[in-house]
């Protein structure tokens, strides 16, 4: 009995302090259907760095507090999405609405001492509306973008999309879907309004692409010409589904500078 008492007096303390820090800190990892009230919003962080190196140790912060397990560039922090080295779920943290000071760093090894600072900068959250805050380019030229997450139910049998583009050396893209011109003349660091997309066999030239496939090209470009990067996938469509498909890395190069079209989880729930 005695050792019984001993260990729930010890997971009460436990749980008290986890509560503590959470409720310091004003950060929280939550799915975002849990959020909602007037004093908290919700932040995703994609993280579309575009170094020679591949850095996949880095660190997120969040007014002075690391919120994130080491994460790689093509991360959209929490959750994820497809093509990303994130996870297939739509999460965001939970932060205070306001002003917020959101930073990418690498820790030096051993210490709790930024090595390196990718990106520090305030992002103001207005309302308990989910937004994702859109991280690019590199060094002296990293910028990002703030967009707000339209979550709204979505007719079964449909998808629904925005685009941005986080490609520095092209001036504006275009987005297809299946050859289909979708989205045009989209510059660096613009987005798109929200658009549905039917899914199964009433997508666009569903005949042709049976699995879904995003291109996107140089704004102008011919349709039939070489894409400056794709997805190909199944789960680039899905019923009553909410993502952001994005762009990122630089086109014309290979390596870890490789451009890629990936998509963002919003609402998968």
């Amino acid at each position: 009995m005695k050792k019984n008492l001993i260990k729930f007096f010890t997971v009460v303390v436990a749980v008290c302090l986890v509560y503590a820090c959470t409720k310091n800190t004003g950060v929280t990892n939550q799915a975002y259907y849990s959020y909602g009230t007037d004093t908290t919003g919700q932040l995703k962080i994609n993280v579309a760095f575009a170094y020679y190196v591949n850095y996949n140790t880095m660190l997120i912060k969040v007014n002075g507090q690391v919120v994130s397990n080491a994460i790689a560039t093509r991360t959209p922090f929490p959750g994820g999405g497809y093509n990303t080295n994130g996870s297939n779920y739509a999460l965001y943290l939970s932060v205070p609405k306001g002003n917020n000071t959101v930073s990418v760093v690498l820790p030096k090894v051993g210490t709790i001492t930024d090595s390196l600072v990718f990106f520090s900068g305030t992002v103001n959250i207005p309302d308990n509306n989910p937004y994702t805050l859109h991280i690019a380019d590199t060094a002296a030229n990293v910028k990002s973008v703030l967009v707000k997450n339209i979550i709204t139910s979505v007719d079964s049998g449909y998808c629904r999309f925005r685009f941005v583009n986080l490609i520095p050396n092209l001036t504006a893209v275009d987005l297809y879907l299946n050859g289909t011109l979708m989205k045009s003349n989209i510059p660096y660091l613009g987005m798109t309004d929200t658009f549905r997309v039917a899914i199964g066999a009433n997508a666009p030239n569903y005949l042709t692409y049976p699995a879904p496939s995003w291109q996107v090209r140089p704004a102008g470009a011919s349709p039939t010409s070489t894409a400056t990067a794709t997805y190909t996938n199944a789960n680039g469509l899905q019923n009553a589904v909410v993502m952001t498909v994005f762009c990122m890395g630089y086109s014309g190069v290979t390596g870890a500078r490789l451009p890629y079209v990936s998509l963002t989880l919003d609402k998968n729930q």
